[in-house]
């Protein structure tokens, strides 16, 4: 029962599915931060040979009918956009938690290392909680 919520006198409460989606969007925190600097300084994806077939249809390299249609810029900001709001929910909901538990808190939620002993575990639990509210506030989830 890793990923249990306490279901009564939990004014943190989310629906499981929420609750889920929210805790593995934290999880993916590192590979959504190495996505973030590989879009910005990332090159364009090389352009596709296209050509007609015998019937005078547009073919791509791979032999697909091509539109002419795609936008590498647009989908490149599109795709900065959408993994930008997600560090930025996770980072912002991280601070508002005390300093001394936000290594913690989030260490545990990515790795499920164990809380430090400095505090009892409620304590912990009551801030991860915290956290995963905040995050899926911040993501307009709730």
């Amino acid at each position: 029962m890793r990923n249990y919520q306490k279901k009564k006198g939990n004014p943190y409460l989310l629906p499981h599915n929420l609750y889920m989606r929210t805790l593995y969007i934290i999880k993916d925190y590192d590979r959504m931060r190495d996505e973030y600097q590989n879009i910005l300084h990332g090159s364009p994806p090389p352009n596709i040979i296209t050509g007609k077939d015998i019937h005078g249809n547009e073919v791509g390299e791979f032999g697909g009918r091509g539109s002419g249609t795609s936008n590498p810029a647009q989908d490149k900001a599109l795709n900065l956009a959408m993994v930008s709001d997600e560090l930025h929910a996770v980072e912002q909901a991280i601070r508002m938690i005390p300093e001394e538990y936000r290594q913690g808190v989030f260490q545990n939620i990515r790795y499920g290392t164990p809380y430090p002993e400095v505090a009892h575990y409620n304590t912990w639990r009551n801030w991860k909680r915290k956290f995963i509210w905040g995050v899926a506030q911040r993501l307009h989830f709730i």
